[in-house]
């Protein structure tokens, strides 16, 4: 169910969901389940398993949009998903986060940082709830780890925290290449589109122009020259327009 949108709804960030899997390093369908959930069979039965967040955008002639804290939890869940955790397990936690933080989107937020592992200690003494099965041994034994600082730290933070800027306890700005490098997505600017920091230029216009002029040094030269920027720059681009944005599941 969509969460009430925020008004003005400007600094949200707009990422169609398969440009917003692309960024989670996810594949379109796998994306789409975890965000909108999914049909399911349960004993002949048709029952709805619903996504990981609450929504804020409603689609639009079926098209879905998601906003930059739903894209990053994306990519927290991906970080959990290579844990080890199953995708119920993630569910019941964020559920359980959203209730504790007050927020639609608890894994992105600052606090979550801090305080998630709480979360992850509840469970392990939780009934399932109504009909869920038990968690099995394997899942019980990965939330036991999780409880610990370190661990949940080892999980959360190359996943997505190492990376992003924070204004207040909000998620503000995403360096997906590090913050040594020139690529940045802000939602206050550009919608939130991948751009090059310090400008308006995005990561898409240098690559694509570059691509155009042949590529290699010469290319990334010229196209440097054209938009402005530095050639490291615009080698950053194209490294996140090619290699970083190839990396899906």
């Amino acid at each position: 169910m969509n969460a009430p949108l925020p008004s003005p709804a400007l600094g949200l960030g707009l990422y169609p969901l398969p440009d917003a899997a692309r960024l989670a390093q996810l594949d379109a369908q796998t994306a789409r389940r975890w965000a909108e959930g999914y049909d399911f069979s349960y004993h002949g039965e048709r029952r709805r398993s619903p996504g990981v967040m609450g929504l804020a955008l409603s689609p639009l002639g079926g098209t879905r949009d998601l906003t930059f804290p739903e894209m990053l939890t994306l990519r927290l869940v991906k970080g959990f998903r290579g844990a080890g955790l199953s995708l119920r397990t993630i569910k019941r936690v964020a559920a359980a986060a959203a209730a504790d933080l007050g927020t639609p989107t608890p894994f992105v937020s600052k606090r979550f940082r801090t305080d998630g592992r709480k979360v992850f200690v509840e469970l392990q003494h939780a009934a399932p709830a109504n009909d869920e099965p038990k968690l099995p041994k394997r899942e019980r034994e990965l939330i036991e780890v999780l409880t610990g600082q370190r661990a949940f730290a080892e999980v959360v933070e190359p996943s997505l925290f190492r990376n992003l800027e924070w204004d207040d306890e909000i998620a503000a700005r995403w360096w997906p290449l590090g913050q040594g490098r020139a690529v940045v997505l802000d939602p206050a600017t550009a919608f939130g589109a991948p751009r090059i920091a310090g400008t308006r230029v995005l990561t898409a216009t240098v690559a694509d122009a570059v691509r155009a002029e042949g590529g290699g040094l010469e290319g990334i030269a010229a196209v440097a020259a054209w938009q402005g920027i530095t050639a490291e720059q615009a080698r950053d681009a194209v490294a996140f327009e090619t290699a970083w944005l190839r990396r899906a599941a």
